[in-house]
């Protein structure tokens, strides 16, 4: 195993409490034995209420050394917020979780961008705002990540995908900061599923997560009248420590704004271009290397 301080160092910026795969990509992170999880900061709607979340889940992973940082509630330009309405149900005494309020989203990216130079990666599986904000807020902090990693995009569908759609202004700045990118969008992730055979090794994962694991799948699944998710954003953690699991291809994005649909993702110069984004996964393969790490640790 890899030393503590030679993990390169990651941040995780989540829209954490809707959409269950959050909750999967925030453990998986964790417990990751290449990367060393520094922080976590929460975007878009009731992010205090992602905040606690997030604390909550840390803690009983016995992370309480990782600061969370509560970041933007709104989106640049206003754009209303979607709201599913079940987040944070079935945690177990969620109102008393305290996280400090002093940690903002932006604070915790620029603090570390400038602690670890050229050698932080940041995984963005939410609306792209925290990040956005980060990049006009400091001229520095661009050249200070190593890689963003992005749960983002529809890139050969002809649809927008809802992290890029919810701020498409958000998502136009990040695409065109400069930093080096790896986005995985619809046209892989939805492929890659949890089932219902998969949750009885997810429910006995030690120090207690499994339970939790297992209550917020199974909240989702009656939320969505489903038996099945997709791995979404546990997905878009893969490139960066199991990469030969994907082919790229390397292209130009540029985002949507003024149609009546903005927030869909268009390609340019492919083969060439700036930002490497997911083309193709081994699907069985991603979706056993994701149940694995979730339930083992280290």
């Amino acid at each position: 195993m890899v030393e503590p301080r030679m993990r390169r160092p990651v941040i995780l910026d989540t829209d954490i409490g809707t959409d269950v795969d959050d909750i999967l990509a925030l453990v998986l992170l964790a417990q990751a034995p290449e990367v060393r999880l520094i922080a976590v900061t929460t975007v878009y709607g009731d992010t205090q209420l992602r905040a606690r979340m997030t604390r909550h889940v840390l803690d009983r992973m016995g992370r309480s050394d990782v600061p969370v940082g509560i970041g933007a509630s709104e989106t640049l330009t206003g754009r209303p917020v979607w709201w599913a309405g079940h987040e944070g149900q079935d945690i177990p005494d969620l109102d008393q979780v305290q996280v400090d309020a002093s940690n903002t989203a932006i604070d915790l990216l620029h603090q570390a961008a400038r602690e670890h130079r050229g050698n932080l990666d940041l995984f963005a599986i939410g609306p792209l705002t925290n990040v956005a904000e980060a990049i006009t807020a400091d001229d520095s902090f661009t050249a200070s990540l190593h890689h963003l990693y992005i749960m983002g995009g529809a890139f050969w569908t002809e649809r927008p995908e809802h992290n890029i759609k919810c701020d498409p202004e958000a998502a136009d700045i990040v695409f065109r900061s400069g930093i080096p990118i790896t986005a995985c969008g619809l046209d892989v992730t939805e492929r890659v599923w949890l089932r219902e055979t998969d949750l009885p090794r997810i429910r006995e994962a030690a120090d207690g997560i499994g339970t939790l694991l297992e209550g917020q799948v199974r909240r989702w699944w009656a939320f969505k009248g489903e038996n099945a998710n997709q791995l979404h954003d546990p997905l878009a953690v893969l490139p960066a420590i199991r990469p030969e699991l994907f082919r790229f291809d390397q292209c130009d994005v540029r985002i949507e704004l003024n149609s009546h649909e903005p927030g869909r993702t268009l390609l340019d110069l492919c083969g060439e271009g700036a930002v490497r984004i997911a083309a193709d996964v081994e699907v069985e393969a991603a979706e056993q290397e994701i149940i694995r790490r979730l339930v083992e640790h280290g």
